[in-house]
């Protein structure tokens, strides 16, 4: 890929892996919180919140870092 069209993807790329980051802390947390109200133990909440973990959305958390944008090519006449 030529370094301009990486240069364009970038501020997209760091967007969505900044999302993705964010909704596993976030879900982390919440999941090991609520293990905690329900009574479970330290290693118990772990694993409840590693589970919340893998069974976040990613087409979600892809779909609301915004559209991908790509650069605009020039079209040629009879394409």
């Amino acid at each position: 890929m030529e370094p301009l069209m990486e240069q364009r993807r970038a501020p997209r790329v760091t967007r969505l892996l900044e999302a993705a980051r964010q909704a596993c802390l976030e879900t982390a947390a919440a999941a090991y919180e609520d293990a905690g109200l329900r009574g479970l133990c330290a290693e118990g909440r772990w694993e409840c919140a590693l589970d919340a973990i893998r069974m976040l959305d990613l087409q979600a958390i892809v779909n609301a870092a915004g559209p991908a944008r790509t650069a605009s090519m020039p079209s040629r006449e009879g394409d």
